[in-house]
């Protein structure tokens, strides 16, 4: 793999980039300011690992449950 395709797999470098990006866009006459695009990219970051992290809930089961068996032990998930 190529260091390019790395430094964008990486969680944290993918949001600095995208708030380099967003920075750059909002101040065209120049280089963004530092700060500004360091908070930026903290809070996506920040987001992104909430997101990554927010715990996963099943849907609730509709309808009727059926009786699922397992071929080898026979067993049965719905009464």
């Amino acid at each position: 793999m190529t260091v390019g395709v790395d430094l964008l797999d990486d969680l944290f470098h993918f949001c600095a980039l995208r708030a380099y990006l967003e920075q750059s866009a909002v101040e065209p006459a120049g280089v963004p300011d530092s700060e500004a695009t360091r908070r930026r990219a903290f809070d996506y970051y920040e987001e992104a690992l909430a997101e990554k992290n927010k715990p996963r809930t099943l849907p609730e089961p509709s309808g009727d449950c059926q009786t699922l068996t397992i071929p080898r032990k026979g067993a049965r998930i719905c009464p």
